[in-house]
């Protein structure tokens, strides 16, 4: 697969309303569970606080390879307009 396509299809699933609805639901979970728990129920905290990390670097790769090819793209287009004056 090339950078561009990658990069379509991360965006395409960060902007698909159902994939928002779950990142965020499970947002919502995570940190709901996180207050209920006891204060010294420190194990159980923390694996719900990697939870939330593991979920935001998720969300975090997608929008890199969204980066990288804006990146690519722009670079491009700055080849081809150079090439033509």
């Amino acid at each position: 697969m090339s950078v561009r396509e990658k990069g379509l299809r991360a965006k395409q699933i960060l902007e698909d309303d159902i994939f928002q609805e779950v990142v965020q639901s499970t947002r919502q979970g995570l940190m709901a569970q996180w207050h209920l728990t006891d204060y010294n129920a420190t194990s159980e905290r923390e694996n719900l606080y990697m939870q939330s990390k593991g979920l935001d670097e998720v969300v975090r790769g997608l929008r890199s390879i969204v980066d990288a090819w804006t990146m690519q793209d722009r670079k491009q287009e700055r080849k081809s307009t150079k090439r033509r004056r």
